[in-house]
Order: C-alpha cells, then structure tokens, then sequence
C-alpha cells in the first residue's frame, strides 16, 4: 500500500521527481504519515445512520440539516454521485448506497424575539445556524468500501495540496521577476528625472525617499530571486513541496467535534440553564488553507432517492 501511496504521490505532483535518485526513499517516510493520518481521520467517523423521511422525525441531526421532510427528499433527488453510481453499476442493485453527506455551516446575527417566563423580548441579538450546499461523496453499497474511498479521496487531497504548493512557488518566482523588472525600470526613469510632474510637484528630500525606498525593494526581490537557480522550479523543489506537505497532513486536513444547542427554529441557545432540548455533536472537517465542511456517514434507502423530474411534464403542467 505505501509503494502504491508513493506511485500516486509522485503521479499526481512531479513525474520529474522519478529521476532523483533514492526518491521512493525519501518519500516512504512522509507517505506513512500521510496514509496513517487518513486512516485515523477517516476511522474516526461514528458509524453511518439512516438519512431518510422516515428518520426525521427522530434523529436530532437530520432535523438540524434539513429544514423539513420535503427539504430532505428534495436534497436526495439533487445527488447526482447517487444517480451516477447506480447508473453505471452492472451488478443487482443495492439496497442501501452509504456515503457521506457534507454541508457548508453558516452562521448569520440579527435580531428577533425570545420568550423569556411569560414576557416577550424583542430585538434580542440571536445566531441562526444554517446548513446549505448539501453533497453526497464516495456512495457504495458497503460502510467499509465507501470508508476506503474516503480515504483515497483524503490523501489526494493532500495530493493536490502538494502541487499546489509546486505551482504557487512557480508562479511566485514568476512574478517576482516581472515585479523587478517594473521597479528597476521606475528606478531608471526617476533618476533620469523623466518622471512627468510628479517630480515638480515633489520636494528633493521627498525624492530621494522615493528613491530608496524602491533601491530597498528591488534588493529585497534580487536576495529572494536568488534563492532560486533558474525560472523554473528544481526537481529538489519540487521533492522538497511534496516531502513537507505530506509530513505534516494534520497541518492540510484535520477534524474536529463542535456541540451545538439549537432550538426548533435553528437559533443557537445562550443560557443552556433555561434550555430544555439536548444538544448534537457535529464533525467539521477542516483544512490549513481555509475550507470547511460538515460531514455525516449514512445510507440512503434506493426507494428513498427521488426520481429524477420530467422537464417535458413539468412543462405540460405549467402550461
């Protein structure tokens, strides 16, 4: 599995990187980390439960993602991985397609009443909780398969990390070029004092500020310029991006548990003293660079999968 997890690093970044000696070596070390964090990060999803019309009504996480019965049916019938897989499946039909659903999680403040004894308060600072851009990743007909794929999934996401790293030092290298260029060039005409009105509209002193502080600039992008031995970006770079990424997995993907005490209504409850209902555990995965998701292992019912709408009747009945 770990020469296998090496071939995918190095396919999914730098094939050039093949051409370094001992590389397979370099990289075994980095890759166990990496698959060993996945696994854990993956096997520390709790077990799938049901997401169904059926199962509203009694699981207090279904009822925080979903607005209502219609909502939900509506969210399983917009899952094309859903129709994707069992469209191109060529065995018997499964039963129950497990995968996990992911939501972005958003939280707006306003204003609203509260009941506070038998008095009503208004304009009271509340935070609603809503969930939106619901996704269905990795559905199969097994909790294990889909649980593997969830797992390859994660380390090419670590993959991808990793290119991005190579391609944003690239760019960078890029660009610091073109940036000197432009500052030599403004050095060069304001020391020419071609530098339109500007230079009668400036005192001396006030130029030579000017002009130091460009010299300053452009020394600082020739010491970072000359880290670099050419344009492109080395093959040791490039080794370099992916042995680091992967090194540190938890720094690009991690998880974490968030309590939430919502009301009916999805309004977070302040003072939990005076709060009746009991609160829900949610799995946030999350990443170094910024992305978020809500995530939840279940299986969907087939018959529980709307059928897609007929456009054509839809139409006639419009009409």
């Amino acid at each position: 599995m770990i020469e296998q997890a090496i071939d995918r690093a190095v396919a999914g970044t730098d094939q050039r990187i093949r051409a370094i000696g001992q590389y397979r070596k370099r990289l075994r070390q980095p890759v166990e980390f990496a698959v060993a964090h996945v696994i854990a990060l993956v096997d520390a999803l709790p077990a799938s439960i049901e997401i169904s019309p059926r199962a509203f009504g009694v699981d207090p996480l279904l009822r925080t993602f979903f607005v209502s019965t219609d909502h939900l049916r509506e969210v399983l019938g917009s899952f094309k991985t859903l129709r994707n897989y069992l469209t191109d499946l060529t065995d018997p039909l499964p039963e129950q397609i497990f995968g996990l659903l992911s939501m972005d999680m958003e939280e707006r403040k306003g204003f609203g009443m509260e009941l506070v004894g038998d008095s009503l308060r208004r304009d009271v600072l509340q935070v609603t909780v809503n969930f939106s851009h619901h996704r269905y990743l990795g559905p199969t007909s097994d909790e294990m398969d889909t649980r593997r794929e969830l797992k390859k999934r994660a380390f090419d996401f670590l993959i991808e990390k990793a290119l991005e790293r190579i391609a944003r030092e690239r760019s960078k290298r890029r660009e610091l070029d073109h940036q000197w260029h432009l500052l030599q060039q403004k050095l060069n005409t304001m020391k020419a004092g071609n530098w339109g009105l500007d230079l009668m509209l400036t005192d001396h002193e006030q130029q030579h500020s000017d002009i130091a502080t460009l010299e300053a600039e452009i020394e600082a992008i020739e010491r970072e310029l000359g880290q670099f031995h050419t344009d492109h970006l080395g093959l040791e770079e490039s080794l370099a991006s992916v042995v680091d990424t992967l090194s540190h997995p938890a720094a690009w993907l991690a998880s974490r548990e968030i309590r939430l005490h919502l009301d009916p209504m999805g309004i977070k409850i302040q003072d939990l003293s005076t709060a009746s209902c009991k609160g829900i555990v949610l799995t946030e995965i999350f990443s170094g660079t910024g992305e978020r998701r809500i995530v939840l292992l279940g299986h969907i019912a087939r018959t529980d999968i709307p059928e897609p709408a007929n456009i054509w009747q839809e139409a006639k009945r419009y009409l």
